[in-house]
Parts: C-alpha cells; sequence; structure tokens
C-alpha cells in the first residue's frame, strides 16, 4: 500500500466526511435521503428480510430470484440504493459489481434516522489498483485504524490520521466483476476489551477469491483478502449506538445485490 495525505482541496473533492459513530451530529451531505423522502417519491422494493430497498436518483431496481439488480448507476454522487432497517449493530451485503471505467467508483454511507454517521468511498484504477478512503469523526483528529486479516488471520494493524488515502494493490480492476462483501458495525466492546472504542463504527471489505497488497504506516508490505477500517474514539463524542440505514452509491456499468442482511443488539 502506498500511503499519501491529501490537501484539503483534495480530500474534500473526493471525500464528503461526515460524523462518524461518534462525534456531534452533522447536516445530512448532498446525496443522502431520508427513508421517508425515499419512500414517498422512489422505487422501493423488499427483497431481503426486514430491508426496504429503495433507489436513488437515475437508479432502477429490479427484485428477482437471483436478488436487486440495480441499472442507471451514472454518478456515484446521487445514483444507488438506500438500505433502510430498524436498529441495527451490524450490516452486511453481498453485490456483483462491474465499474466498467476509470471514471467510476463507489460510496457508502451509514445512517441513523437523517444522520449520516460514517463514509466510504472506493475508486478502482487500472493494474488493480484500488483508493479507499473511509470518514469519521469520533475524534477530533477523525483518525481510524486499518486492520488487514488473510484467511481469517490479522496480519497487520496501523493507525492512520484524517483524510488518508489508502491505495491497495493488485486488488480488483474497474474492467471485471467482482463478488464484494462489505461490512459497517457498530463496535461493541468485549470482555477484556477497551470500554472507550464502545459505539465505534467500521467498516469491513473482502472481494472473493483475491487478494491485495497494502503497505502498513511502518513502511511493512502485508498481503490480505480482507480490509477493516475502525474509528478512534476521543473524549466527548457523541454516541450512535445503533443505525437504521445504509446507502450505496455508484458509478457502474453492473450491480446486482445477491444478499443483504441486518443484526440488532440481544
Amino acid at each position: 500500500m502506498h500511503l499519501k495525505m491529501t490537501s484539503r482541496l483534495l480530500a474534500a473533492a473526493f471525500l464528503s466526511l461526515v460524523a462518524g459513530c461518534q462525534g456531534e451530529p452533522t447536516q445530512t451531505p448532498e446525496g443522502s435521503q431520508s427513508a421517508q423522502q425515499l419512500s414517498a417519491a422512489a422505487e422501493c422494493v423488499q427483497r431481503f428480510d426486514g430491508i426496504t430497498t429503495c433507489a436513488k436518483g437515475n437508479a432502477v431496481l429490479s427484485a428477482s430470484e437471483k436478488g436487486v439488480q440495480v441499472t442507471g448507476l451514472k454518478d456515484a454522487k446521487t445514483d444507488g440504493v438506500s438500505s433502510t432497517f430498524n436498529d441495527a449493530i451490524t450490516w452486511s451485503q453481498d453485490a456483483r459489481v462491474r465499474v466498467g471505467s476509470a471514471t467510476g467508483g463507489i460510496a457508502l454511507s451509514a445512517r441513523d434516522g437523517d444522520q449520516v454517521v460514517s463514509t466510504l468511498r472506493m475508486i478502482p484504477g487500472k493494474d488493480r489498483q484500488v483508493q479507499v478512503a473511509p470518514g469519521f469523526t469520533g475524534s477530533p483528529s477523525g483518525a481510524f485504524r486499518m486492520n488487514v486479516y488473510n484467511n481469517g488471520n490479522l496480519v497487520g494493524t496501523t493507525a492512520q490520521p484524517q483524510s488518508m488515502i489508502i491505495i491497495f494493490y493488485s486488488w480488483w480492476d474497474f474492467l471485471d466483476w467482482y463478488y464484494w462483501h462489505w461490512d459497517f458495525f457498530s463496535f461493541r466492546t468485549r470482555t477484556g476489551g477497551s470500554v472507550g472504542q464502545d459505539g465505534a463504527c467500521g467498516w469491513r471489505l473482502h472481494a472473493a477469491n483475491t487478494t491485495f497488497r497494502v503497505k502498513l504506516a511502518d513502511g511493512k508490505e502485508v498481503v490480505g483478502d480482507t480490509a477493516e477500517f475502525i474509528e478512534e474514539i476521543g473524549d466527548g463524542a457523541y454516541p450512535y449506538r445503533h443505525f437504521s440505514g445504509i446507502d450505496v452509491n455508484a458509478s457502474a456499468t453492473d450491480f446486482l445485490i445477491t444478499g443483504e442482511s441486518f443484526g440488532q443488539e440481544k
């Protein structure tokens, strides 16, 4: 992985940074809509248990036994799908995706009602290079931790500052199909764990049957198949203990959601 700090201008253009699972609530960013607005004005389907999936922007949905086919994805700022559910602490989605062009990309946003609590943007390039930018505000620095796994084993962990764009190598190309599994979760402390991380937002990415190379902050290069990003919690953070929706926007030629689920606190 090559790590680079972006200028404020580049960060603003690439990443619409919004409130994390911990942090003061913020205004809903461009391209995000409430579930009520979507249900009233957009095409919606209920293909997966307990989840209402609505089209955003120019997107068109078609539900079948294969899942939910999404077409019309031209602009990752406005076009996509919005999934709504109740009081979740975990969410996962499986999708078959082909971005199809060098200008394409994928942008995920987690919501608590109308408040966007965290974001994740991915831009694939040539030679299977992918830029990933998580968005958190759980601390004044906006810092987060990246964990890298291979076959379920932790192979590297490193702290990252706000506005860090992480470049993964040998992962996926915008011209190819990939089966993606992405997760969002509100961290719960295990016995003996750090109570200070309780309620932190986290994203997890995995593409089937492929690995990537990435460099940690100390320069060490590791090979993994799953990347995880968890926000660092600062003093006085405002806790979002649950979330109620995920928006997945994309500029892509093919997008089929094959599975989706959420979990609630027991």
